[in-house]
């Protein structure tokens, strides 16, 4: 059916939030949905939970015979999705009961991407660097105060990232499926694939759909990055909102301090090179 949806759910040793994450979905208003569940190779007692809700056929269980990480999950939950949307729900966080159907009611006024506002909670720590977050995006970038389609949103991502989590996201499966799912830094897959999406029409729903469980065991925060890393992410980001070739060259002639540290930029026609200075290659796009 044309309006079904695909939830894509990683799993990836949470059983101690996995039974709250799929109860949220099976409790949804809109129920033209499937749920895929794709096991990493948890080593907990994840699995036991999962096949529980078997019985419901609307939910599939895929199991990863060794650990894929995020991306490699992901688009593989992707191959299997029969919906025309899919959205995501990580395995330690929540939808509220109209989630779906608020996005699919968006998703029928001519989105290409959905995302929502989210409610945190656990980690008080956490919760407050993120609301001061919202108050940067809110002040610089873009205010969001109210339901609307987001115009340009190429020139807010490669700012910052103004969608907090997967769980928030559903996006047609025409668009993820022409999406690269190698980021440099392995726990912003979903910023990169917002990279790679920001040309289409971005719809922003200011209703808390979500709930975001925020917790020093999450996979944001297992992933650790030298500023290197970091650094070529950054750029990485920047080059998917560039369509101009010759805008994309001016970046790196104001960057041309970069020259003096300890590796060498060039860009022969479109295509980025870093090198060390003994030339190197340490990364090419």
């Amino acid at each position: 059916m044309d309006d079904k949806i695909s939830i894509i759910m990683p799993s990836y040793n949470y059983a101690k939030y996995i039974r709250e994450a799929i109860r949220s979905v099976i409790n949804q208003t809109y129920t033209n949905w499937e749920l895929i569940i794709i096991d990493d190779a948890s080593t907990d007692h994840s699995l036991d939970i999962i096949e529980e809700y078997l019985h419901d056929t609307r939910i599939k269980l895929i199991i990863n015979d060794k650990n894929l990480g995020l991306a490699g999950t992901m688009k593989k939950g992707i191959e299997f999705a029969e919906g025309k949307w899919i959205a995501f729900l990580e395995s330690d966080d929540m939808f509220y009961p109209s989630s779906l159907e608020k996005k699919i009611e968006a998703a029928k006024n001519g989105a290409d991407v959905i995302f929502t506002a989210v409610e945190c909670f656990q980690d008080k720590y956490k919760i407050e660097k993120y609301k001061k977050h919202v108050e940067s995006i809110n002040q610089y970038i873009v205010k969001l105060n109210k339901s609307k389609f987001i115009p340009n949103f190429k020139n807010i991502v490669y700012k910052t990232n103004i969608i907090p989590t997967f769980s928030v996201l559903m996006v047609r499966k025409e668009l993820l499926q022409e999406c690269k799912f190698n980021p440099l830094c392995k726990s912003a897959l979903d910023y990169y694939l917002q990279a790679q999406l920001c040309f289409n029409k971005f719809y922003y729903i200011h209703e808390e759909l979500t709930r975001w469980r925020l917790h020093s065991d999450s996979y944001l925060n297992r992933d650790k990055n030298s500023w290197l890393i970091k650094f070529l992410f950054s750029i990485s980001i920047y080059k998917e909102t560039i369509k101009d070739k010759n805008a994309f060259a001016q970046f790196f002639i104001l960057a041309n301090w970069i020259r003096r540290k300890i590796i060498y930029v060039s860009l022969n026609n479109g295509r980025l090179k870093i090198s060390l200075f003994n030339n190197q290659l340490i990364f090419a796009i």
